[in-house]
């Protein structure tokens, strides 16, 4: 199968990956009460799935058309002998450790903070934690840490002496504005203090920098896997 057939089947299958996940998360902002409540479930719903079909529908083809443009390879060649070793395990590990990490972080230096109450049930967790793992890592990864990589390149040739700084800055800038991305809804659910703001950047960086990493040097399968394996403990753990 040649490179073109397999970017097409890749890019249908996020694409369709990315709708479902938008529908997936409905039930948890739901129940934080995010939503209008005069809005019924079903446009919410429909509303949903058609932002999700083009948004996620045209971030899936820009992220295709600059992919080439980089020295990024998000979609390695994968036998079944090299699988576990090069995708599932560092995923389950990854994903487990930013899990403790954000968990204990969460009961120690953030003690007290109500976001640290807010419990969801269990179900409507784990179908929001597919919604990270796929649609948060398709825009922030595939795109926009693809997208700031390309524009960076263009503006600082990237050479073996420098690419690794490069990668690196880009991913902390990145994992940042996936904090930034949290605050809204949060700042929705507590108080607005330096505390709280302070909380959701530093926990969603220590995610995003280790997300971004297994990114640009295992793939975007990786980091989707370890995403949604921390987005996990860290709903499991504290019930």
């Amino acid at each position: 199968m040649n490179a073109a057939a397999v970017n097409k089947k890749t890019f249908i299958l996020l694409w369709v990956l990315c709708i479902l996940g938008g529908l997936c998360v409905l039930p948890y902002i739901h129940h934080l009460g995010i939503l209008p409540s005069a809005v019924p479930m079903w446009k919410v719903a429909l509303l949903g799935t058609i932002q999700a079909v083009v948004f996620f529908g045209l971030i899936c083809w820009i992220s295709f058309k600059i992919l080439p443009k980089t020295d990024l390879h998000p979609f390695p060649p994968l036998n079944r002998a090299h699988i576990l070793k090069k995708t599932a395990y560092p995923a389950l590990i990854s994903g487990v450790l930013v899990g403790i990490a954000i968990v204990v972080s969460d009961a120690t230096i953030f003690r007290g903070s109500p976001l640290s109450e807010v419990h969801p049930p269990l179900w409507a967790s784990a179908l929001a934690s597919v919604y990270g793992a796929v649609n948060e890592e398709v825009l922030l990864r595939l795109f926009l840490f693809t997208l700031i990589y390309f524009l960076t390149g263009k503006c600082l040739p990237i050479r073996k002496g420098n690419r690794l700084a490069i990668l690196w800055g880009v991913n902390v800038f990145v994992a940042l504005l996936f904090g930034v991305g949290h605050l809204p809804a949060a700042l929705q659910l507590a108080s607005p203090s330096a505390l709280e703001v302070f909380r959701v950047l530093f926990l969603n960086g220590i995610a995003g920098i280790v997300f971004g990493w297994l990114y640009w040097s295992r793939g975007l399968w990786t980091a989707m896997v370890a995403h949604f394996v921390a987005d996990s403990m860290i709903h499991i753990l504290p019930c």
